[in-house]
């Protein structure tokens, strides 16, 4: 039995992994997010400690995930329209001006292949 335990316990704390770096989070900013302490939140990432529900909520919460989806194994971890925008707003802050401009030149372009 205990290693049944241990094993969904790694699964979900895969998933939560999984969720969190799809995300680009690091593991301190959803641990304070949470509010989770950042050493626990790792130990239940690498399976070795089995969280109550009530921070598997506020984790999923904090990833803007549901607890279904967490625990749907099947499921492809894809990130969301939100986070995809983020991710591009955050790669547009590094760029100098000239650069920004090509890129969304480019981003055009390929809008306009998908009309």
């Amino acid at each position: 039995m205990c290693s049944e335990r241990q094993n969904i316990s790694l699964a979900v704390g895969t998933r939560i992994k999984n969720f969190r770096t799809e995300r680009k989070m690091s593991q301190e900013t959803l641990a304070l997010a949470a509010e989770v302490n950042h050493t626990y939140l790792g130990q239940i990432e690498r399976g070795e400690k089995c969280p109550t529900i009530s921070t598997v909520y506020k984790i999923c919460d904090k990833l803007k995930i549901s607890l279904s989806q967490l625990l749907d194994f099947d499921m492809e971890i894809k990130p969301t329209n939100e986070e995809a925008r983020y991710r591009i707003d955050k790669v547009l802050s590094d760029l100098p001006d000239d650069k920004t401009v090509e890129l969304a030149e480019i981003v055009e372009r390929i809008a306009e292949m998908q009309h």
